[in-house]
């Protein structure tokens, strides 16, 4: 008997020590079997998670620039307590925000605010006009974007088997625990959502040889983020991250002596290249997120 009790022992501890650890990020269930079989970026928000931060309860809980309250009274849907989940996709030329959240109390949709109409499509009821519409596909599930966009996505809603297995690859290199995230594949149509003219038009030039991309945000203690890139050639790795470096280097000397709190919050930040892959790290702690918050708050007074 005993001999079979060390052997039952044996084999359990065993299969715990090979059990790979957990990597990427998990997506609701109710939102990932629905993402189109197109989709080359995808960026998601852990509402839920994020409401447990500190962060989030110093912040944003009562934060009246957010104007929740107005929304909760106008809609009768107050996110901060019916919201759990947001997932924002791209195919590199449209856009869908998708949500997983409370979204019809005694089976209404939220009451439509002034100039937004229900309609009717698919079989799905939506609020919105022809522009812009959101369409509830169950009680908890919602979808939001451009409204000829969003009929297109409700006319070929059954032929997805969720997240492209090339993306959710990517997404694999994505850190656990992350509130805030994103990952997506390089290309020509992805960049066509970039700026095509301005500064912000620089990114493209920047980003034009990036095969794919990874952004983590951990909000559990201060800020701890993660942005990487893998490049075609460490030529171009290279030349970003020195544009980058430059950057930082430039705001630290255009740094006013009277605020040394934002000094020491560049040293949290790091740009770092291996070959093809550039990372981009930043660290804040709460007592530097107070720190900066006041600054901002000075600023925006002047």
């Amino acid at each position: 008997m005993r001999s079979r009790l060390l052997a039952v022992v044996a084999v359990a501890a065993l299969a715990f020590s090979c059990r790979k650890p957990e990597t990427g990020v998990r997506i609701d269930p109710a939102l990932a079997i629905i993402v189109p079989a197109d989709t080359m970026a995808v960026a998601g928000v852990k509402i839920e998670a994020i409401r447990e931060t500190v962060l989030y309860k110093k912040y944003l809980e009562k934060s009246e620039t957010l104007r929740i309250d107005e929304l909760s009274k106008a809609t009768g849907f107050d996110p901060r307590t019916d919201l759990y989940e947001l997932l924002v996709v791209s195919n590199g030329k449209d856009v869908l925000v998708m949500a997983r959240g409370k979204f019809t109390p005694l089976g209404m949709e939220p009451k439509p605010s002034e100039g937004i109409k229900r309609m009717s499509y698919g079989g799905l009821n939506m609020l919105g006009d022809e522009k812009t519409a959101v369409a509830f596909i169950n009680p908890s599930v919602a979808v939001a974007g451009p409204t000829p966009v969003l009929k297109h996505f409700i006319d070929h809603r059954t032929e997805t088997n969720g997240i492209p297995p090339i993306l959710r690859d990517q997404m694999s290199a994505v850190r656990p625990g992350s509130q805030v995230w994103a990952a997506a594949l390089g290309g020509e149509r992805l960049l066509a959502l970039l700026p095509q003219s301005g500064n912000m038009a620089n990114l493209n030039r920047m980003l034009g040889d990036v095969q794919s991309a990874t952004l983590s945000l951990d909000m559990h203690t201060g800020v701890d983020l993660l942005a990487q890139a893998q490049y075609s050639n460490e030529k171009s790795a290279k030349q970003t991250g020195d544009a980058l470096r430059a950057l930082l280097g430039f705001a630290r000397l255009n740094t006013p002596n009277n605020e040394p709190d934002l000094l020491k919050a560049y040293d949290g930040i790091q740009v770092n290249q291996l070959g093809m892959v550039l990372k981009f790290t930043a660290q804040l702690s709460p007592e530097m997120v107070d720190k900066l918050s006041g600054i901002a708050e000075r600023q925006l007074r002047q």
